[in-house]
């Protein structure tokens, strides 16, 4: 999008009313990074999107300043959920593109087929030797 059309979308917002009825935060539910969820309503939402349209209208003079190479996010705020784990400070923008490396087959080799295999003999054979076993051992106990 060009930047005209980005400050259009940004004008339309009311900023101070969003903040006045904004709840947002990030959480964790498990052990990592990769088990968070956000929770917010409408106009919390609606002020992060907002946030990150003024960052995304920002990239272009941020990657050209070479001192400055960041765009701080008020992170600070009351509109940010007080019992919120995870807090976004700042946005990096770079110039890198996303590597999509092509999707690798699953190829099933030879040891992955008789595995199943393997495992059943495996259990057929103690089945057996415990049975054995026990023959063995109620015969001493009886002589």
């Amino acid at each position: 999008m060009k930047p005209e059309e980005l400050q259009n979308i940004i004008d339309k917002f009311d900023e101070n009313d969003l903040k006045q009825k904004s709840v947002f935060g990030i959480f964790q539910y498990g052990g990592g990074s990769e088990e968070s969820f956000i929770k917010a309503n409408k106009e919390g939402l609606e002020l992060f999107a907002l946030q990150l349209l003024k960052a995304s209208n920002e990239v272009d003079l941020i990657l050209a300043d070479k001192e400055k190479n960041n765009i701080l996010l008020d992170y600070t705020e009351n509109w940010i959920h007080q019992d919120s784990q995870t807090f976004l400070q700042y946005i990096e923008p770079t110039t890198e593109k996303q590597i999509n490396y092509p999707n690798e087959e699953n190829k099933t080799t030879f040891a992955d087929k008789i595995m199943p295999y393997g495992c059943g003999l495996i259990l057929i054979i103690l089945a057996i030797s415990t049975f054995v076993g026990l023959g063995t051992i109620i015969k001493w106990i009886s002589n």
